[in-house]
């Protein structure tokens, strides 16, 4: 399923010890830690086959094994941008979604990326489709995340230093923690993350039986001071998840975390005029250019323009 309804409105839920923010080390602790905390998926199905001349189905090398992808064709030419895309909800799978027909209140499929011209790759994570393991919610599908972007890196199309990874909702999620762990990355762009994940434990309950150690090795805000690659994370300002703003802005410090509140907009009808602003940029910089980071000022014409 794709990302959820009612919006999830995420207020502070930082309580206890348990959800404090990780020490500085969390990212190489993060190394050796096993989780205990798993959910084995109730069938395992291949992926259905995606329109030849928009995807590939194909297999990348993840930590657990060979999992699936839809990734557009090769193209011959100039090496262009490309962007690997982390869409909502629970279940990191893949299905039509990716070319069937959306509205542009809630159109998910990232297909502005790919119309544009980029690269653009949909993993499939650990636990969905017919891959190897279990579902760890937001823990090793952070890794499978940057083996994508390792992936997509090899393609002979891709420009190795124009690689993005985006998301939403809890694709957004993992694509902020992602962009801490993924070197090869030129930026990150992260549509309606949350700061703590426990506020999705209404939807999976693993996640509300998270503590310590389990709990902050699975949130952005234990992260984001390590980022180093520039990130933008961007919500609708009319309803959505902009509840963490103020904490991974705190817990980012130093780091090129920025923010982008989008008026006239929701966590779902962002994300056409936005991706669709995005797209373009992207194919416009330059490699040894700065990293794209959307105005506040193109955004508002964006979404003012898909309304009338």
């Amino acid at each position: 399923m794709m990302s959820f309804r009612p919006v999830l409105l995420l207020a502070c839920l930082f309580v206890a010890a348990c959800s404090k923010p990780a020490p500085p080390t969390s990212v190489n602790l993060r190394k050796g830690f096993r989780t205990q905390l798993k959910v084995e998926p109730a069938q395992r199905a291949p992926a259905p086959t995606p329109p030849k001349e928009l995807f590939e189905r194909v297999r990348y090398p993840a930590p657990l094994g060979s999992n699936a992808a839809y990734v557009t064709p090769v193209r011959e030419g100039e090496k262009r941008p490309a962007v690997v895309w982390i869409h909502g909800g629970f279940n990191w799978g893949l299905d039509d979604f990716a070319w069937a027909p959306s509205p542009r209140s809630n159109d998910q499929s990232a297909r502005a990326f790919r119309e544009a011209g980029l690269v653009l790759m949909l993993p499939s994570l650990r636990g969905s489709d017919d891959n190897p393991g279990a579902r760890e919610y937001f823990l090793g599908e952070v890794d499978d995340v940057v083996a994508a972007i390792d992936f997509v890196a090899q393609r002979p199309d891709v420009d190795p230093a124009r690689i993005y990874v985006a998301g939403h909702s809890t694709g957004g999620t993992m694509a902020l923690m992602a962009a801490v762990l993924s070197p090869r990355l030129k930026g990150a762009y992260a549509f309606g993350p949350v700061a703590d994940v426990s506020g999705y434990a209404r939807y999976v309950p693993l996640l509300g039986q998270a503590r310590g150690p389990e709990l902050w090795m699975r949130n952005p805000v234990s992260y984001v001071e390590n980022l180093r690659v520039p990130t933008q994370v961007i919500e609708g300002s009319d309803e959505g998840n902009m509840g963490a703003f103020g904490q991974l802005r705190v817990a980012a410090k130093d780091a090129p975390l920025s923010f982008l509140a989008v008026p006239g907009a929701t966590h779902f009808s962002v994300l056409a005029p936005v991706t669709e602003l995005l797209a373009k940029r992207l194919m416009e910089a330059k490699a040894d250019g700065p990293a794209v980071r959307l105005t506040d000022a193109e955004v508002r014409e964006a979404v003012a323009a898909g309304q009338e």
